[in-house]
């Protein structure tokens, strides 16, 4: 999925097909939301659940990943004498550190939000179904799981 920064840059280029029917299915990024809508249609209702509580629990995970790998090399860096030490006297080694370093807080920040906007997709997506499958009534539901039909809850 092409990180678009905007649904405008999506937008526009949706506005170059004639039919926006042709241009939503020549999208290769809403077609791949399609894929994923189709496949968590087919879950239950018990199933929609589990997996939305699995959803927000890793959304609530995705914060500590950038901030572990961004401190953690700092803190060895500032508390270490032998490697500060070692460092001041060598400034190529020093840049070629600090290059290095720099380039993995890039790449980990842009995994961490695209992992972020796969996870708020997958979220919206499951929430709508639940949304819609729980006001339909089922009888397959309650039998699935039998704690859901017990009239203690």
């Amino acid at each position: 999925m092409k990180p678009y920064g905007d649904f405008r840059k999506l937008y526009q280029s949706l506005r170059r097909y004639d039919s926006q029917q042709i241009a939503v299915q020549c999208s290769e990024d809403l077609l791949e939301i399609e894929e994923i809508w189709h496949f968590y249609e087919t879950l239950t209702v018990h199933e929609l659940r589990i997996l939305c509580a699995a959803i927000k629990k890793t959304e609530a995970q995705l914060g500590y990943i950038p901030f572990c790998f961004s401190t953690v090399p700092i803190v060895f860096i500032i508390f270490s004498s032998k490697l500060t030490h070692y460092i001041a006297n060598s400034i190529p080694l020093l840049s070629l550190l600090i290059v290095g370093f720099v380039t993995l807080i890039v790449v980990l920040i842009f995994r961490h939000f695209r992992n972020k906007s796969y996870n708020a997709l997958h979220l919206y997506i499951v929430e709508s179904l639940l949304q819609v499958k729980s006001e339909e009534p089922s009888h397959e539901d309650e039998q699935s799981c039998p704690i859901a039909a017990s009239p203690l809850l």
